[in-house]
């Protein structure tokens, strides 16, 4: 397999695992993942089956890459990024279960006038929350858009930016969707240092906030637990499912792992958000390391492997990536 397939495939793959993982650790504190897990979870069989989890077949994933296979499907169907069949998608995977499905999210879809215009109504909605909702459930969908059109990073930058609005219109889930999505676009043109990716990152994505270029210097500059991942630190609303914490962890692990795996169980033990925590993280270590980084295991013990497979065949057929 040549290395921008393995990439390619990492970052979904590796999306997928992190979710499905990190659902066993999901809303838990540190403290408590400690306690369910004292030998650590290294294996979906390992996860707690309380009234949460139980949703879940074992080694599923979530609503993470759930929407993330709706923007999937409709780059396959349409060969383009189309707002408006993104928005479609997620509505209608919405309205067929939608496990897992975020507020901010739920309140936008349901919106009238959403599918004419998702991203009036997501402003819209914003507005009215003061603008001060920045939850992460535009980040946690978004690696697939920097696998899409990778070799153009303004075309990433837009595409990011567009899917993002159609539920979350922050500038910092913008920004943050923007800041992942160009990164492994750079790691699939083969940039792997560090600090040229921090670099082009902040480039691209410091002028939608100013605290993201603040979450990614953190990420840089600062141990894991400064994002304090599980919220036990701060009461602050909506704290461990904030938008710049999924990312600045993501890149946190970017620097300081040396593998997919290491970087994954550090995530999911920190507990918070833990599903879409290790889905961002996932997406960006799978493009670092690829496919080929990632435990058998893992990769065969996903629910709906096949289905993934299919898709991601798919995808590559389309993108007319070389499978040699």
């Amino acid at each position: 397999m040549n290395k921008l397939l393995d990439k390619c495939k990492g970052v979904i793959y590796g999306q997928a695992i992190g979710d499905a993982l990190g659902l066993g650790t999901e809303f838990l504190s540190k403290s408590e993942v400690l306690k369910y897990y004292p030998n650590g979870l290294n294996n979906y069989n390992q996860i707690i089956q309380d009234a949460h989890r139980r949703r879940w077949k074992i080694g599923d994933w979530t609503d993470d890459t759930d929407q993330m296979l709706c923007i999937l499907d409709s780059l396959i169907s349409q060969n383009r990024v189309d707002i408006i069949d993104v928005a479609k998608r997620i509505k209608q995977w919405s309205v067929n279960g939608g496990m897992g499905i975020g507020r901010l999210t739920v309140r936008t879809i349901y919106s009238k006038g959403f599918l004419d215009n998702p991203h009036a109504v997501s402003k819209a909605i914003w507005e009215r929350t003061g603008k001060k909702a920045a939850p992460n459930g535009g980040i946690m969908r978004t690696s697939i858009l920097g696998v899409w059109e990778y070799q153009n990073i303004n075309k990433v930058k837009i595409n990011a930016e567009n899917i993002c609005k159609i539920t979350h219109y922050d500038p910092r889930c913008v920004g943050s969707c923007v800041a992942l999505c160009v990164a492994i676009s750079l790691l699939l043109q083969g940039i792997s240092d560090f600090e040229e990716i921090i670099k082009h990152t902040i480039k691209e994505s410091a002028d939608y906030d100013e605290r993201i270029t603040e979450y990614l210097e953190m990420a840089k500059n600062l141990p894991l637990e400064a994002f304090n991942i599980d919220g036990s630190l701060s009461p602050e609303e909506r704290q461990i499912g904030y938008t710049l914490k999924a990312m600045g962890a993501a890149f946190w692990t970017l620097k300081n792992v040396s593998s997919y795996e290491e970087g994954i169980l550090k995530i999911i033990h920190e507990g918070g958000d833990a599903d879409t925590n290790g889905a961002v993280t996932g997406s960006l270590l799978g493009a670092k390391y690829g496919l080929s980084g990632i435990s058998s295991e893992w990769i065969d013990g996903l629910y709906d492997k096949q289905e993934l497979d299919s898709k991601i065949d798919n995808l590559i057929k389309i993108m007319q990536i070389d499978t040699k």
